[in-house]
Formats: C-alpha cells, structure tokens, sequence
C-alpha cells in the first residue's frame, strides 16, 4: 500500500490474475415435438445436446505463434492479424496493443477477448478505412512465475519489458511494417508498457491511445511533444490523479494539452461522444486528454475503445507529420 502524489491510497495490482477462459459451449433439449414444412415430425426425446465445437470469428482471423528470445530464451505467446490479401512487397500500418494485468493467464488469446482492444481493429469496415496489421503479444502467468509482471506501480522497466519490446521488434522486421505508423495502444498494463516502451525508445511510435493507465509523471514529461490520446475516467483512483499529474506538468513545459470542460457521459450515444471527439480535435493538440464521468478502472475499457473517432485520430497521424489519407 501506497500513498500517491494525489493524495490516495493505492495498492498494486495482485500479481497473479484469477481470470478463467470462458466457457462457450451451449446445451440444447428439444421439449416439444416439432413439425417440419414437409409435415416431418420431429419428436422430443428429452434428450441434451451439448455442443461440439465453438466458432469464434473475430479471434480465429488472429495467428498464434511464439516468440522466442533470443537474448535470453524466454518466450512470449502472441497474436497477430494480418490484412485480406496481404502483400508483403507493400507496407502497412502496425496497432500494437496490450491487454490489462487481468489478462495475464497461460490462454494465448486472451487480449482477443479481455475487452475489444484488439479485435476492434480488424472488424470489416475498420479494416476498409484502416487496413492494418494488429500485434497482440500475451504476458502469460507462466511468465510472471519465470520473470516477474510485466509493469508495476514502481514505474520500472522490467525484464518483461524487455522481451515485449524484442516481441515487437521482431514482428517489425519481419513483417511488411510501415515504421512511419506504429500505433500503440493498452489499458492499464497495457497502457504502462506503451509509456514505458515510448519513454525508452522514443522514435517507435507515431501515435499512442492510453486508457485508464499513469506511470511515473517525471518520467512522462519526455512524452510532451508525442502524439497522445489519454482516455480515463473519473472514478479511476489511479489513472485519474495520475494523469491529471501529467498534464500539469506537460502544460508547465510549454506544452498544449486539449481537455474536456466538463467530464463527459460514456453512456451518450455514440454519435455523442464521436462528435465531441471531433471538436475537441479542433483545439489542434498533439496531446488530448479526455475524462468520462462516475466510472473505475476496469470500466474505462468497456466502451472506450467503441470511440470511432479517436481510433479514426491515431490512424490520421504519422511520425513525420506528412497529412495521412485514410482508405
């Protein structure tokens, strides 16, 4: 337990998730007999069926594989999705994202459906405007067992940082990867890394998404010229006062920062929400920083990443500031 520069009491994150892969499988008992079109009758038997397979779409259009490293031997299972008639001689866009602590069992897919910060990005019409390749590494229980979690509230960098990172350098260089547009993006853990792994190497990104996630706020004063989208809510007792910290002290430094006046509703219409995006991007901050009203931690992720218009603002931007053209 800790007390924060807020003023809160915060306790980190137990190191050990007790999250369960869920279970999809659906039983079926006919009650009634059922008459066919053809005047077939089908009589109940009383009998259960259980299903035999269960077919997943958004997570079957990822590829598992594993990533060793070869510094040190460790491995990281991963997940990367790949665009429809993906063309190795061309060069695509990158979002890499991270899931939150909770996430960290031995299920390789798990940031396919711990929340949808993911698999968002390779929904049909997304892929139409954005087409890119989506890397989604998976910090694994077996892990924090060999190596230790992969961020703490210590703000440290961490061997899980380490091999993350070699994760995603590997995936750069052998995959048809536009460097001009990295994104990245996380929640919490996730978040962390994106901080973390921006602060060490600060050429990596063009554009990063935060949500509900702070690091240590003398650190992130490097973050003030990046193109940045923090999204946290108010209820958040750590994200909030933390990044409320960081946009001081980037304001302090010269920096723009635009901010919502008021917090705003997560549970508006989307429409809503997609507009006051818009005009908040008329401030023309490379940092923005918005706050929803009421909420927690976990909540944030629940509908932050259905926000089309900030996944359309990552995908304008490019790290040598040429204007991007989306599809």
């Amino acid at each position: 337990m800790k007390k924060s520069s807020a003023g809160l009491f915060q306790q980190d994150a137990p190191m050990h998730s007790d999250r369960q892969l869920p279970d999809l499988t659906v039983k079926v008992k006919q009650l009634k007999d059922i008459k066919a079109i053809d005047g077939t009758v089908y009589h109940a038997k009383g009998k259960t069926v259980t299903s035999s397979s269960v077919s997943e779409p958004e997570i079957e259009q990822f590829q598992q594989f594993t990533y060793t490293d070869p510094e040190t031997g460790y491995q990281l299972p991963c997940n990367i999705y790949l665009p429809k008639g993906y063309d190795s001689s061309k060069k695509y866009p990158l979002l890499f994202f991270v899931a939150d602590a909770s996430a960290d069992i031995n299920v390789t897919a798990t940031p396919l459906f711990q929340g949808n910060g993911a698999t968002v990005w390779t929904e049909p019409e997304e892929q139409k405007k954005h087409p890119c390749i989506v890397f989604a590494p998976q910090y694994t229980d077996d892990l924090i067992n060999q190596i230790g979690m992969l961020t703490a509230d210590s703000n440290t960098w961490t061997p899980g940082l380490t091999l993350v990172s070699h994760a995603l350098q590997s995936v750069i260089d052998n995959y048809a990867v536009d460097t001009n547009r990295i994104y990245g993006t996380g929640q919490s853990q996730g978040g962390m890394t994106n901080i973390a792994l921006s602060d060490k190497y600060p050429n990596l990104f063009a554009a990063q998404w935060l949500v509900a996630c702070q690091w240590n706020t003398d650190e992130m004063k490097v973050l003030k010229d990046k193109n940045l989208w923090i999204t946290v809510c108010e209820g958040d007792t750590k994200a909030h006062p933390g990044m409320d910290e960081a946009v001081a002290k980037w304001e302090a430094l010269g920096t723009k920062v635009a901010k919502n006046d008021t917090f705003w509703d997560s549970k508006a219409p989307l429409s809503t929400i997609n507009q006051q995006v818009k005009d908040l991007e008329k401030q023309n901050a490379h940092i923005n920083y918005t706050v929803f009203a009421g909420g927690n931690h976990m909540y944030t992720w629940s509908f932050a990443y259905n926000i089309e218009a900030i996944r359309d603002w990552l995908f304008s931007q490019s790290k040598d500031g040429t204007p991007v053209k989306n599809s």
